[in-house]
């Protein structure tokens, strides 16, 4: 690079005097991991808690059949808006659509928070509500959970000031797969601030949905996802279940169109398919269980009951860090996984999604490996 090329590179940017101040420092969520399972098919996606089951016929007609009047703007999804309503127990006006939980996430944190404010976070948890709020000007208050990833509601509590604006959590929990009790919500929703609950993991297990609480306390909001048991993902499609009020209040904020005729067409016919949720709850769970018990006949390892679609496991006592056995899977087997440093954890836990039973079994094998054996000498699949 010659000295032009430098002095430019160095150069304060054209919009540094309009930019929001801040921004530039501020780290955007990091997706690029899902960019090189893309490029790399032939690797097992064990590292992302996607659905391993593929969408039924009935979701796929759907979408074709929506293809076909792709030349005009989307309506309002209010037919998907209704029957997640119905689903969840709850009157249609307390439901909002979005482009994924992601999105219905971002627009409250952007409602709530501004240069200045907290907002409290239970951690280790979704690394995209720090985000949110960095973004925003916010400042995450980061709660760490107690040594048995049990809630910390006390210290949530104490970490409440005159600026915290929101508290935030997941449950159940990603990574720690553990979930809040209801007694322990209701000491939240006690202190009157706005409470986020992520559950978008509720429905591959049988842990307690908090929807129809909205109801009794409306400073609760409650953001679900088509994405994990309904196994949607390239669909985009959340949910968030609050008071009517606040409801109306987040619509001005959303953009327009932000839910794909396809994406609203596919997920309905999921909705009202009678079977295709249970079926994904079961087998999740179902294999979710045989992987924990497996693991847990390894005496080098400490697996965590879940009720997600994945298991958090401790690997500290193997002598090698969660990226060398993370590493060794995609390298002998072919198999992503997550080794959570991002999360908080260390070098110390990996996170492994509930995949097709074929997948699961590799992974017990590759796993029993990684802690037995010396690593064999192969070419490794390339980075993530």
């Amino acid at each position: 690079m010659n000295a032009a090329a430098t002095d430019l590179a160095h150069a304060t940017p054209w919009f540094a005097p309009f930019a929001r101040p801040g921004l530039e420092q501020a780290r955007p969520y990091d997706a690029t991991h899902h960019d090189f399972a893309w490029q790399h098919r032939e690797l097992h996606r064990m590292m992302s808690n996607e659905c391993p089951l593929p969408p039924p016929p009935v979701v796929v007609q759907a979408v074709m059949d929506a293809l076909r009047d792709g030349n005009l703007y989307p309506n309002t999804a209010w037919e998907l808006r209704d029957a997640l309503a119905e689903r969840n127990g709850v009157p249609a006006d307390s439901v909002m659509l979005g482009n994924g939980s992601t999105e219905v996430i971002d627009v409250v944190v952007r409602a709530l928070i501004e240069e200045g404010d907290e907002a409290v976070i239970q951690v280790p948890t979704y690394a995209y509500f720090e985000t949110q709020v960095r973004l925003q000007g916010g400042t995450p208050v980061l709660v760490p959970l107690r040594p048995d990833h049990a809630f910390d509601v006390d210290a949530m509590l104490a970490s409440i000031n005159d600026r915290t604006k929101l508290l935030m959590l997941c449950s159940p929990n990603n990574p720690t797969g553990n979930s809040i009790s209801r007694a322990d919500l209701e000491r939240l929703l006690g202190s009157g601030l706005p409470v986020v609950v992520d559950q978008a993991y509720v429905e591959c297990g049988y842990g307690e949905a908090f929807a129809t609480l909205v109801e009794q306390h409306p400073n609760l909001m409650i953001a679900h996802t088509m994405s994990k048991a309904y196994g949607l993902a390239a669909l985009r499609v959340g949910y968030l279940v609050a008071d009517p009020r606040f409801i109306d209040l987040l619509l001005r904020i959303r953009i327009p169109f932000s839910i794909g005729l396809l994406s609203a067409r596919g997920c309905l016919a999921a909705v009202r398919d009678p079977d295709m949720l249970e079926e994904r709850r079961t087998y999740i769970s179902t294999e979710r269980q045989r992987l924990l018990e497996a693991l847990r006949a390894m005496p080098a390892l400490t697996p965590f009951e879940s009720e997600g679609n994945f298991i958090l496991i401790d690997v500290s006592r193997t002598g090698r860090t969660s990226t060398a056995i993370a590493e060794f899977c995609k390298r002998e087997g072919l198999v992503l996984l997550r080794a959570v440093t991002a999360h908080g954890l260390g070098d110390g836990h990996i996170r492994v999604t509930v995949g097709r039973r074929e997948e699961n079994d590799l992974f017990l094998e590759l796993i029993r490996r990684a802690v037995d054996e010396q690593p064999q000498s192969r070419p490794a699949a390339g980075g993530a």
